[in-house]
């Protein structure tokens, strides 16, 4: 069924809308506010159901693990009471002279409900577990995974090493992986008609992953980063993909359909191009670098949308306390992580830090803030992260130690040592 047929108990019990109202997202929000403003018809409808499931939720009384525990079990406990609600409703109506109900639509009637209350149940006490997970031991934790979520909100683990093919929540085949990369059917690219399908691709710390749309455009998306994109696009409708990270796309020209990458600070609108974008809440900016076509940028949400500000391959747009500027940049030191490179061309400390975090999927706590500001230029390919640390000690002098569960500590440098 299309959202646009939804009614309120259909929003209520749908779990990407669950989501939305529960425990949202940018690439979330964004989807479902595009949505409302795209069908303000059915406004109230969806207040409406959002009310009903933080009311359902307990949104405004958090819950205690024992209260989790004792609602649990009285799902559980609840069986006969269910059954019993059931029949005496249907002895009430004969009472009352009405047509007699049908049992099975008795039942159809509450296990709606009864579905929509363990969903949300389910969501709620998965995300009060992962916060007591959080908290506990983190020598526990599994080594981070790559991850797809398909439209239903199921996630499955995606093996760098496996070849398969990818299914959709309804089970029909929507793709191929190959090992690191993930292949959308391109038969069809542009449906006729219908709503658009999302999947969300989520590359932790540690490793990058490439990706090829319905409509032959390749990404190539960086560690910590996460995508949403439709798994076909659909004739008519412009084509954008939400990005939380950093990723680099070459993007299938298509004059009648144009591409925007969609971040939270500046959306990047192109026809064909390579071009690279930046976004990790982190980082306190946003960019654009341009390897080749043209493209235009504009903050959300913004008149700009129809006045761009364009560049030309070899600059660099980014949004920086609420303005975009425009410079001219080395294409290398952007794109270079496409490669499995790390390119530093006169970078800050702190942020060739935040870099190697992602790289290498490590905490790195510096003690010594005067590093900061210090700048440096190398190329690092297969070096380990402790060869990197001893290069840039040969430079500006400081200690470092390892700690527990991959936390690097850099202390300024004892007395024997030159700064």
């Amino acid at each position: 069924m299309k959202y646009s047929d939804y009614e309120i108990d259909d929003f209520v019990s749908d779990s990407y809308f669950q989501k939305w109202v529960l425990n949202t997202d940018t690439m979330t929000s964004n989807f479902w506010d595009n949505w409302v403003e795209r069908n303000p018809d059915k406004a109230a409808d969806i207040e409406k159901a959002k009310r009903m499931v933080k009311l359902l939720a307990y949104e405004e009384h958090p819950l205690s693990k024992e209260d989790f525990d004792d609602m649990w079990q009285n799902i559980i406990d609840g069986r006969q009471t269910f059954e019993k609600g059931m029949v005496e409703e249907r002895r009430n109506l004969n009472k009352q002279g009405k047509e007699r109900v049908p049992l099975w639509k008795m039942e159809n009637k509450y296990f709606k409900i009864a579905a929509v209350f363990i969903g949300i149940i389910a969501l709620c006490y998965g995300m009060f577990l992962s916060g007591i997970l959080g908290t506990g031991n983190r020598e526990m934790q599994t080594v981070p995974q790559i991850t797809l979520e398909l439209e239903d909100g199921t996630i499955r683990i995606m093996d760098e090493n496996a070849t398969g093919a990818i299914t959709a929540a309804n089970g029909k085949n929507v793709g191929l992986q190959q090992q690191n990369t993930l292949l959308y059917n391109q038969d069809n690219r542009q449906g006729d008609m219908g709503e658009l399908i999302y999947n969300k691709l989520t590359v932790p710390y540690g490793k990058t992953f490439e990706l090829v749309l319905s409509d032959g455009s390749h990404i190539v998306l960086n560690a910590g980063s996460k995508l949403r994109y439709p798994v076909r696009f659909v004739k008519g409708r412009p084509r954008n993909v939400f990005l939380d990270g950093e990723a680099f796309f070459e993007v299938a020209k298509d004059d009648r359909h144009p591409f925007t990458v969609v971040t939270d600070d500046m959306n990047t609108q192109v026809y064909g191009t390579e071009f690279n974008v930046s976004s990790y809440k982190n980082d306190h900016n946003t960019f654009t670098v341009l390897a080749e076509g043209s493209v235009g940028v504009y903050p959300p949400n913004s008149p700009a949308k129809e006045n761009p500000v364009k560049i030309v391959p070899g600059q660099r747009a980014i949004f920086e306390k609420g303005k975009i500027a425009v410079e001219a940049v080395d294409i290398l030191k952007y794109t270079a992580w496409t490669k499995g490179e790390l390119y530093f061309l006169n970078d800050r400390f702190d942020i060739i830090l935040r870099k190697l975090e992602r790289n290498f999927n490590v905490k790195i706590e510096n003690r010594y803030p005067e590093l900061n500001d210090k700048k440096f230029t190398g190329t690092f390919t297969t070096e380990a992260l402790e060869d990197i640390l001893k290069i840039f000690r040969m430079h500006t002098a400081f200690d470092y130690q390892k700690g527990d569960n991959n936390h690097i500590i850099l202390n300024k440098p004892t007395k024997n040592q030159k700064v």
